[in-house]
């Protein structure tokens, strides 16, 4: 068995043209395909203008409130309780556009102001608003702004000179506002 010879075709190494060179092996390379990558930034830049519109659309304008001092025009009726529940074209008092300085009453810097229930509703509305409500009858002999009778806030109106459709009456005021000028804003 020592007699075996080699296959000469088999044992030889594969040789090459000089002038050729050898092929390099395939290599399989994996690309992303870019289409998903612009829909996803198409999709991204849509989301963000949609966002931003939203927290535009939704976002509150600053609106001017009343604070103590500022000029209102405003439209107001007010009925002592008992003409109210009857006749409601017999107001006591009714003012149209009216432009008042917010005040109170009790105020020593103020010559004339509201009562304090109704200064006490105005502050911190804006315009556009108005309501109905009520203010409890009020006794304030002394003009200090406690009520004689409860010893709380004296909201209404309590003062003798009031009058009598007015003095310790539960009175009701409908309101509402329709202008504000700040306190520390230029008259134009």
């Amino acid at each position: 068995m020592g007699n075996l010879k080699r296959n000469p075709k088999r044992s030889k190494e594969e040789t090459y043209n000089n002038k050729e060179e050898p092929s390099p092996p395939k290599k399989y390379v994996y690309r992303k395909s870019r289409t998903s990558i612009w829909m996803v930034l198409i999709f991204l830049v849509i989301s963000g203008i949609l966002i931003i519109a939203i927290f535009i659309t939704f976002t509150p304008r600053e609106t001017e409130i009343i604070e103590k001092y500022d000029l209102v025009l405003l439209d107001y009726t007010i009925w002592a309780e008992e003409n109210h529940d009857y006749n409601y074209s017999n107001p006591v008092i009714k003012m149209y556009n009216a432009t008042l300085n917010v005040s109170s009453r009790y105020d020593e810097d103020a010559e004339e102001g509201f009562i304090l229930g109704f200064y006490n509703e105005l502050l911190g509305k804006s315009v556009g608003y108005g309501r109905t409500f009520n203010i409890s009858a009020t006794v304030d002999l002394d003009e200090d702004g406690i009520d004689d009778v409860t010893n709380k806030d004296a909201l209404g109106y309590g003062f003798p000179g009031d009058g009598l459709l007015l003095y310790n009456r539960t009175i009701i005021i409908n309101y509402k506002i329709l202008a504000i000028q700040k306190a520390n804003a230029t008259i134009t």
